[in-house]
């Protein structure tokens, strides 16, 4: 994955629609504005504009607040919502619109942007030399960092109820032959329970069934995604664990393992069910823990005794994990000094001085050298942090451009029967290679 990330170029034709209008810092490292990028700026604007996801947990937004409240700073917090977030941000993009500090992934879906042009680097800032090697792959173009990420990587997983699981006599799954059973099982002796919940009416849940988990396996074998860019195999050719994952996924869907409203259900509904025992299963990632506490009140021992965590894929246990939406931030370049210059001070407040607090509050494990482990650390979050530690892969998908952004689509289609899996096997590939063409890929 290090030669996409230093060899990708500007992403010009995908970001045509992105970077048409004009912005007064563009091609300034210094953010267009005379600000430095090195963990010395100061706070000269007494008020920004955050854009943030709907779904984030209280401990991101509390960082805000803490920023805000100590250094007298308006954070205007514009919550856009967590399905469709990604066109939702580009479509504002595209107007010319731009905040002071934006939330968004570090895959390659943040290359539309057009970083070199539109985004602070913040390779000199501190908090990259805590970080490890994470911005190898991550967060980071052309040998540029751009990202901040603060937050532990989400795992793409199963979580599932323990207790419907005790008592038709079912084990976590490892494999999608184990989901398959346990589907078969739960609709002979629990017909009213959905074995698995999927969230079509919220579009992004349905690529981590439907791909990203079943792909970790391919992932450890044999770098598939790296063949791919390498153009030594592609989506849709003969034998692809990719076309494997599409049919996989539609034989699940055909098995009626599904809840009746698939196509049209949101991931809010999911977690609920799941919780309450409705359904059985549900593929969602890490991040969403809180979610689940807050089901039970908050009670994190409660959640523990009721959810489990899984993370099957064709062969064996393997957990994708990508970088986390939730407290990963950019700082665009909008030709305001003071507010560029206030927007990187919040990021050295929230990598460090404020990050132990954002620790202690999330309490999961930092991803930057020098902050303790918080105290009290939930039991499914210990599982998420050994599961990473001891057996996860990057994502198939986290630096495969133009697929990243269409793979969710596609996965809905074949939920809705408007795709079969062969079909969106090839138009994954063909948007892959539209957009590896437009930003110069080597050998594209």
């Amino acid at each position: 994955m290090k030669t996409i990330v230093k060899a990708a170029g500007v992403v010009t034709a995908v970001a045509l629609s992105l970077t048409a209008c004009s912005n007064p810092g563009a091609g300034r490292n210094d953010g267009g504005a005379g600000v430095t990028a090195d963990g010395t700026a100061k706070v000269k604007a007494k008020e920004l504009t955050v854009w943030t996801n709907a779904a984030d947990t209280p401990a991101i937004r509390d960082v805000y607040k803490r920023f805000g409240d100590k250094f007298g700073v308006k954070m205007n917090i514009v919550s856009i919502s967590a399905d469709a977030y990604e066109s939702q941000v580009q479509t504002k993009w595209a107007s010319g619109d731009r905040p002071d500090i934006l939330e968004y992934h570090a895959t390659s879906l943040f290359w539309a942007l057009n970083p070199a042009k539109n985004l602070v680097d913040m390779s000199r800032m501190p908090y990259v030399a805590k970080s490890g090697k994470i911005y190898d792959v991550a967060g980071s173009l052309e040998g540029k960092v751009y990202a901040a990420i603060t937050d532990t990587p989400a795992l793409m997983d199963m979580f599932y109820n323990k207790k419907l699981f005790e008592k038709y006599g079912l084990q976590a799954p490892k494999t999608y032959a184990d989901i398959e059973s346990i589907c078969t099982t739960l609709k002979k002796k629990a017909p009213s329970v959905a074995p698995i919940w999927e969230s079509g009416g919220s579009v992004w849940p349905t690529q981590i069934l439907g791909g990203l988990m079943y792909m970790g396996s391919a992932q450890k074998s044999e770098d598939w995604a790296d063949q791919v860019l390498k153009k030594k195999t592609t989506f849709d050719a003969p034998g692809s664990p990719y076309t494997a994952a599409l049919e996989e996924y539609k034989k699940l869907h055909d098995m009626g393992c599904f809840n009746k409203d698939a196509t049209t259900a949101k991931f809010e509904d999911s977690v609920k069910a799941v919780s309450e025992g409705t359904a059985a299963m549900v593929a969602l990632h890490s991040g969403l823990i809180s979610m689940f506490n807050d089901q039970f009140g908050g009670d994190t021992a409660k959640t523990d005794a009721t959810i489990g965590f899984a993370y099957p894929s064709a062969d064996g246990a393997v957990s994708a994990w990508a970088p986390n939406l939730s407290g990963t931030w950019y700082v665009p370049k909008t030709g305001d000094g003071a507010k560029e210059s206030t927007a990187l001070a919040f990021i050295q407040y929230a990598t460090g001085a404020g990050y132990q607090d954002y620790v202690n509050a999330t309490k999961t494990f930092p991803v930057l050298d020098g902050a303790t482990p918080p105290t009290g650390v939930q039991g499914l979050a210990q599982q998420v942090a050994d599961a990473y530690k001891d057996s996860s892969q990057l994502a198939f998908n986290s630096n495969l451009i133009g697929y990243n952004s269409q793979g969710a689509a596609y996965l809905t289609g074949i939920l809705s029967g408007s795709e079969t899996p062969a079909d969106a096997a090839k138009k994954s590939q063909k948007a892959f290679e539209q957009a590896a063409t437009a930003a110069g890929l080597p050998g594209w």
